[in-house]
């Protein structure tokens, strides 16, 4: 399969990581600049302090602070602040403690917040504070949280929130620090609440780990790019008939989905949500479609009426899903020879060509929005090819599996 722009990347393509170093400056850019005068007086007092102590950080460590702001935890509330979805205050006292505790041991410079700390985290563990700590301190020897008392205590051990997932540099994540994740509009669901749905963190990777096995088998090339794209996995249920799955723009890098019993069936997922991840990264830079917020169309994979944007995601991210299908075709993985796995591929396929003809008919893209339909719209008539189906076949769909 031919390499498409921020589809199938070619061998050490960087797009998306770029895509991604941009908007985290961007978010860097929000925190630097934010106004004060409109937040609470100590609250400003101590967001203008850090603003000055960062200028200092980013000019003698920028790698070590733009991987700080790049962390969820951080990127989030920002990108949230930055869309006027959240008060800045609320945002910007939920990133300081996080973008400050991955920069201890890092910045020679102390830095003290003295604001409360409800909650921080380091790597792959995570400290919550019942009732909140007075303030936290961050210099090269690490990181302390300020007690009511004024005492300090070091920040040692911490709950695990992000076990891996096999060796693919992904994980589980089981705290969710996301503003927006129970703002939901896909009228089959009511946000995206943090659920193991009765099973073990340990069975959640395993099953996981089994989903991108898929995914590296049937899209290597798009597997080994995951680093630049995908972090974390949010567990919200187990559905055993349908699945359900979410992102969000704000929250790049990170994506929601239920349990399911078929492997494919997550495999496919990943790809759709972390497909979602890429584009909407684009669209912090550029408007892919002029008209992609103002036109409203039905949609081959939603019940509901859509904005052509939402039919652009659609599309990008179950072209990707048929390539998959075509991928563990051509490998003659064993799934591939499974009762329903043709089914599904047609399925696929019959949506994406409903998807790209709503496009051709509608969208008002950029040039880059130009770029990105027409790259679908060749591999999608490669992947019917491959298939052996007509490239602008049309099928009934009645729902297929994947949900977002």
């Amino acid at each position: 399969m031919q390499p498409t722009f921020l589809c199938l990347p070619a061998p050490d393509e960087r797009t998306t990581a770029t895509l991604r170093r941009k908007v985290t400056l961007l978010a860097l850019r929000e925190l630097l600049t934010a106004p004060t005068a409109g937040l609470e007086p100590a609250l400003g007092a101590a967001v203008r302090r850090l603003q000055g102590w960062l200028v200092g950080a980013s000019q003698r460590h920028k790698g070590a602070v733009l991987a700080a702001v790049q962390r969820p935890e951080v990127l989030t509330p920002l990108l949230v602040m930055r869309s006027g979805l959240r008060p800045a205050g609320d945002m910007l006292e939920a990133a300081a403690p996080e973008l400050l505790a991955a920069l201890a041991g890092v910045v020679a410079e102390g830095f003290l917040w003295d604001r409360p700390v409800r909650r921080v985290s380091a790597g792959a563990r995570a400290w919550t504070f019942d009732p909140p700590a007075d303030g936290l301190f961050v210099d090269g020897g690490g990181a302390q949280v300020r007690l009511a008392d004024g005492t300090f205590r070091t920040l040692e051990g911490g709950a695990l929130v992000l076990p891996p997932i096999g060796d693919h540099g992904v994980a589980l994540a089981l705290q969710d620090t996301n503003p927006l994740a129970m703002v939901e509009d896909h009228p089959d669901k009511e946000g995206n609440a943090l659920d193991l749905g009765g099973r073990t963190a340990e069975a959640w990777c395993a099953a996981l780990d089994e989903a991108l096995g898929l995914v590296a088998a049937g899209l290597p090339g798009w597997h080994a790019e995951l680093g630049a794209s995908l972090d974390r996995l949010l567990p919200v249920g187990f559905e055993p008939e349908r699945h359900l799955s979410a992102s969000y723009r704000e929250a790049p890098g990170v994506a929601y989905l239920t349990l399911h019993p078929s492997a494919l069936t997550l495999a496919e997922a990943i790809v759709h949500e972390t497909q979602h991840g890429k584009l909407n990264l684009l669209t912090w830079l550029d408007p892919v479609l002029h008209n992609g917020r103002t036109t409203w169309t039905p949609s081959p994979v939603r019940p509901d009426l859509r904005p052509l944007m939402g039919v652009l995601l659609a599309v990008h991210a179950f072209v990707p899903v048929a390539a998959l299908h075509a991928g563990l075709a051509a490998a003659g993985h064993p799934i591939a020879a499974g009762p329903d796995f043709a089914r599904r591929r047609r399925e696929v396929l019959g949506s994406n060509a409903q998807g790209l003809a709503v496009l051709r008919d509608l969208a008002e893209p950029s040039a880059l929005g130009a770029r990105l339909l027409s790259g679908l719209e060749a591999l999608h008539a490669a992947l019917c090819a491959a298939a052996g189906e007509d490239a602008l076949v049309t099928v009934a769909v009645e729902g297929g599996p994947v949900v977002g």
